[in-house]
């Protein structure tokens, strides 16, 4: 058998993409880059579950561009990559002329417990601070995570005839959404405002570019790499992207938005799933003591009258 991992890795991306694995397209690059980094060059009989553990314990002492480790939850990614790219050499979707192992190496090897949960939130003065020093490029799209709790991808994809400013909504197809389900995301006045001001760019036909979001009229691949800049200059640490979609929901929730319209904004489909993102944090905790202390104070006025009424009678 002489098929190598590259072969393998170019052929299932090529599938991938025929098959308009859309959503997962940048994942999978993303995940076929790391992996061939220590697969590169080896024939498929070589790749065998203690290779595939020997992976994960490189990748968890490497550092990612950001400085930091790379997460479980980044290996995870990585190795159902690869159980997907076996899978589908096995099942005979793709042709590899030197053919390919009878079981799947990775089908033994178990995935690490993710810890990824996360409650970083950017109050206004933060996200303010973020926004005076981000790009032009970025600002937009900061304002559109901020004030839908849209995922990145779901902001980057989004094109203009999504955008019904007249109506004031987003409609986004299930093709656009993580869920695979229809959305409606309505706007507030801050980003109709920022959309309606944004610059249109043209093509070479004179037709308006689709995407919402460019760069010198081109689609936004990723907003990483500007991020974080734009974090350091505002002073602000361990902030991601999808921060901001925590942010929105826990904003939204202390507006005094109901759960479940919270939940059909953001797309999620279920309470375990939605928990994970709404924090509660020093301020609500003060607030909910605030509540208990004015209902008591009301409770002892309401009991001074009471006795008062019995006592005169």
């Amino acid at each position: 058998m002489t098929t190598t991992f590259d072969e393998l890795a170019d052929t299932y991306f090529s599938y991938a993409v025929n098959q308009q694995r859309r959503r997962s397209w940048p994942r999978d690059l993303t995940s076929i880059r790391a992996l061939k980094t220590y697969f590169g060059g080896k024939r498929l009989t070589d790749i065998t579950p203690a290779l595939i553990e020997q992976y994960r314990t490189q990748r968890r002492q490497t550092i990612s561009r950001r400085g930091r480790p790379i997460t479980t939850a980044s290996i995870n990614r990585e190795l159902g990559c690869l159980k997907r790219m076996f899978n589908v050499g096995l099942r005979g979707l793709i042709v590899l002329k030197g053919g390919v192992p009878r079981e799947n190496p990775v089908a033994s090897v178990s995935l690490g417990r993710e810890n990824n949960t996360r409650d970083r939130v950017l109050g206004r003065e933060g996200f303010d601070q973020l926004l005076g020093v981000a790009p032009t490029h970025l600002r937009p799209i900061l304002v559109m995570a901020y004030h839908t709790g849209m995922q990145e991808s779901e902001s980057l994809r989004l094109t203009w005839d999504r955008v019904d400013l007249k109506a004031e909504v987003i409609r986004l197809p299930p093709e656009d959404t993580k869920t695979q389900d229809w959305r409606i995301i309505p706007l507030t006045k801050g980003l109709s405002e920022t959309l309606k001001n944004a610059t249109i760019y043209l093509d070479k036909a004179g037709q308006r570019v689709p995407s919402v979001f460019t760069y010198a009229g081109k689609p936004i691949g990723s907003v990483r790499r500007a991020f974080d800049i734009a974090c350091r200059e505002a002073g602000i640490t361990d902030m991601v992207f999808h921060d901001l979609r925590h942010t929105f929901v826990t904003d939204m929730r202390r507006a005094g938005v109901d759960y479940f319209r919270i939940m059909a904004i953001t797309g999620h489909k279920t309470m375990s799933a939605f928990k994970r993102y709404h924090t509660i944090d020093h301020q609500d905790l003060h607030h909910a003591i605030g509540q208990l202390d004015t209902y008591l104070d009301t409770s002892a006025a309401d009991s001074k009258k009471t006795s008062s009424k019995y006592l005169n009678s």
